[in-house]
């Protein structure tokens, strides 16, 4: 079998195309559905529909295709566009917030870390973005980040499809309900560390 064929699969034609361009639009636009859509590529590898390798290449492309598009949209003060919605001048606010809360060092680290928590990417992206974190930089730890967000999703949908043998739609949606579970965690966690350190910080 040659390496075309098995990155393709049956489904790898349309599948991996549409995964990367719905990823790719859900840094900016974070209500699209993206992660069924990767989520549902790990039950599908497994039934041999996809390739593995060639769902998490797309996952990963899609995801630093669009964290660079958000990355340059902020970077630049192209923000104009987001502030002509309500929920778009929420969340600049919210992402102005959150750099304030990380400063630099932490607005590096999130570009890693915070894509895990729902919401995370934009605001990761977008903080960097207003940050100025230099373009090499960022381009290196959004990679390192989508390619660790790509693996984990898939492989849990995966896992999730192996473990109960639901439907492909059924799986997709535990494991988003399971991964949405583990950011509430994370999220849990990291606003415990910061309080923590405030109350030190203060006493």
């Amino acid at each position: 079998m040659n390496l075309d064929a098995a990155l393709s699969g049956e489904l790898g034609l349309w599948y991996y195309p549409l995964m990367i361009l719905l990823v790719a639009l859900d840094a900016p636009f974070p209500p699209l559905p993206s992660e069924l859509l990767v989520l549902g590529a790990g039950p599908l590898a497994g039934d041999g529909l996809l390739s593995p390798a060639g769902a998490v290449l797309a996952a990963a492309a899609g995801c630093w295709i669009g964290d660079v598009g958000l990355y340059l949209v902020f970077r630049h003060g192209l923000t104009g566009w987001f502030d002509h919605f309500a929920w778009g001048r929420r969340a600049h606010r919210g992402i102005v917030a959150l750099m304030n809360r990380m400063g630099r060092d932490g607005t590096y680290a999130g570009l890693v870390g915070v894509r895990f928590l729902s919401g995370g990417r934009t605001a990761s992206v977008a903080a960097a973005g207003l940050a100025g974190v230099p373009l090499g930089p960022f381009l290196a730890l959004a990679g390192l980040g989508a390619g660790l967000w790509a693996l984990w999703m898939v492989s849990l949908g995966y896992l999730t499809g192996s473990a109960t043998g639901l439907p492909t739609w059924a799986s997709a949606l535990m494991g988003m309900a399971l991964g949405t579970l583990v950011g509430v965690v994370l999220a849990a966690g990291l606003a415990l560390r910061t309080r923590a350190k405030g109350m030190r910080g203060n006493g």
